[in-house]
């Protein structure tokens, strides 16, 4: 049976439990993620009616039995059929609003379990690990399972300097181009070609109602090197990584670096932030760099009628937006959910591709 109305709405669970006075009360909704990990949701609430099983009026969700703190917060929204569960984390602060003329509001924050991590702070030394290694043993001490998969180099010794666990794991999956993230009760750690999310098409006039594209050569790089000392070789490291790395990921289309080359030349970047101190490292650095600049040659801001299966990671075809922006390749790597009483909802999302479309 085909439904011709159907409510997309948002639906909250606290501790397990269906909260209908929320979704009663909501007058805004955002749900916030991207590569870096750590999903964050603020919920703001009208905080004035009826308390509890009283016909009296007051102000609610601070007292404490409807909500409180460390209580878990899971959302779905979306049309029946069609929802998904797009937040499950733990309740870390409440705020209350006033304003003259105005019925009080109260607005909840909670974040996932990446909250963990983000509030322990260490220092630490590592020694012959890998980055996924880490990864795997900060999961393990805090409880989650790790789902690894992000090759990379082979280190003498890393420290982790005063710095928590999310900052810390933050910094080692960017020099590998990994990507950090919780779901249900593991961490993962994996390289982009490793994390598995929807597939969505959009149309411009149809879901995709706001978009801006833009392809930039100003970041663009035709080979990136990474310089450092190896101490036990007593030699000089020097690793470049070029073009061929980013060819590896594209099947179609004109690269940033292809079409910097024809129109301007030879572009270099010499990375230096980060000393190798040995080749292997050197290399993955100089790769990653070079693959991190290529795929947001193009880039793409957006605004759907509402895609609750939209996630960090999904992959897009866009239509109808220009032919060097059409077709698929498209890599999301921030997404906000947002529901209000005057658009409903909305899903705002960031997304790259490493190429814009042949000419034809």
């Amino acid at each position: 049976m085909t439904r011709l109305f159907a409510s997309a709405a948002p639906v909250f669970k606290v501790d397990g439990e269906t909260r209908g006075e929320l979704a009663r009360d909501v007058l805004r909704l955002e749900i916030d993620e991207n590569t870096e990990g750590l999903k964050t949701l603020s919920l703001r609430l009208l905080a004035q009616g009826p308390r509890n099983d009283s016909r009296e009026e007051g102000l609610l969700y601070l007292e404490g039995s409807r909500i409180d703190f460390g209580q878990s917060l899971e959302v779905s929204i979306g049309r029946t059929g069609d929802d998904r569960t797009v937040f499950k984390g733990t309740i870390s602060a409440l705020e209350a609003s006033f304003q003259e003329g105005s019925e009080p509001e109260v607005v909840v924050f909670a974040e996932d379990k990446l909250m963990q991590l983000r509030m322990t702070r260490r220092c630490r030394t590592y020694k012959d690990v890998t980055d996924a290694d880490i990864a795997q043993a900060i999961a393990s001490e805090h409880g989650l399972s790790a789902q690894m998969e992000a090759p990379g180099p082979t280190y003498d010794v890393v420290q982790q300097w005063n710095q928590s666990d999310l900052a810390f794991l933050r910094d080692r999956a960017r020099l590998i181009q990994a990507e950090l993230w919780v779901q249900d009760d593991a961490l993962h750690f994996k390289t982009r070609g490793n994390r598995r999310a929807s597939e969505l098409t959009l149309v411009q006039g149809n879901e995709l109602i706001e978009a801006r594209l833009r392809a930039d050569l100003a970041h663009q790089r035709t080979s990136v090197a990474v310089s450092g000392f190896d101490a036990f070789q007593r030699d000089a490291i020097h690793q470049e990584a070029g073009t061929d790395v980013l060819a590896e990921e594209v099947s179609e289309g004109r690269t940033g670096a292809s079409i910097l080359q024809s129109a301007l030349g030879e572009r270099a970047s010499h990375r230096v932030r980060n000393v190798p101190l040995a080749s292997g490292e050197a290399d993955a650095w100089a790769r990653a760099e070079l693959l991190r600049r290529g795929r947001r040659f193009v880039t793409v801001t957006g605004i759907t009628s509402g895609s609750p299966s939209m996630e960090v990671g999904s992959r897009l075809t866009l239509e109808r937006v220009g032919r060097p922006f059409n077709g698929a390749g498209y890599y999301v790597t921030r997404v906000r959910h947002t529901y209000d009483l005057t658009h409903g909802h909305r899903t705002h999302f960031d997304a790259e591709r490493p190429t814009v479309s042949e000419n034809t």
